[in-house]
């Protein structure tokens, strides 16, 4: 009987540190995705191909990547590319146009269009916005 106790508490602690795995590996792929798609902030990145190169299949990692992020992996890439033109904005003379190239953006058009529905602004009126604040507020609204 109690070899029969033994193998089942041995079998749960094997399942357990398993799992552990799992836990770990998935994090580890999430943040390696995260990794990669900050070190391409400039240009395009196709979630499926991304998947496919962290060797693991799209729906999976669509499903895990948005448990660990709040975000799809397309979305959170997209709202990388916006910080970083918000950033850009703020922080350089590069004009509008420069910045919808710099950061890879199909058009204008589009660029505007994304801008002005997560912040209510278009780039021009964001950048000006920001003139008016001082320096340090100006760096709090970067973070």
């Amino acid at each position: 009987m109690s070899g029969i106790v033994l193998h089942i508490m041995g079998a749960v602690l094997a399942i357990s540190q398993n799992k552990r795995y799992e836990v770990d590996n998935a994090a580890q792929k999430i943040e390696s995705a995260k990794i990669i798609m900050h070190e391409n902030v400039y240009k395009d990145i196709d979630p499926e191909e991304l998947a496919m190169k962290l060797g693991i299949s799209y729906s999976w990692f669509r499903k895990v990547f948005k448990e660990y992020t709040g975000y799809a992996p397309a979305k959170y890439f997209q709202e990388l590319k916006l910080r970083k033109a918000k950033q850009l904005l703020i922080e350089s003379s590069m004009s509008v146009k420069e910045i919808c190239y710099e950061l890879n953006y199909t058009s204008t058009e589009h660029f505007f269009s994304v801008f002005k529905k997560r912040t209510n602004f278009t780039p021009t009126e964001y950048r000006l916005s920001l003139i008016h604040i001082s320096e340090p507020t100006r760096q709090e609204a970067i973070s």
